[in-house]
């Protein structure tokens, strides 16, 4: 039976360790690296958008000035936009 995070498993995730949590929840997946920055994947059902938020540190100081919310609006993107975003920010 597939399940709803089989596609994210095929993300590249450049030595980062992912968390499935729950579909289409606020906390929905979460990447997390060495060097303590995380990215978070959450669902937002009043705004009916999904999130990527990208943290320095894994901590309140880091949720308090993230490095960048990713808004996205239709899950069928969504894959891509993770992807982009671990290109973007982590170091192979």
């Amino acid at each position: 039976m597939k399940e709803w995070y089989d596609v994210y498993k095929n993300l590249d995730l450049l030595s980062g360790e992912i968390e499935f949590i729950l579909e289409d929840d606020q906390d929905m997946i979460e990447i997390h690296y060495n060097d303590g920055m995380s990215i978070d994947v959450g669902y937002i059902e009043d705004l009916q958008s999904y999130y990527i938020t990208v943290v320095s540190t894994d901590d309140e100081k880091g949720w308090e000035k993230p490095l960048e919310e990713i808004e996205v609006k239709s899950k069928d993107k969504l894959y891509e936009k993770i992807q982009e975003t671990i290109y973007k920010y982590c170091k192979s």
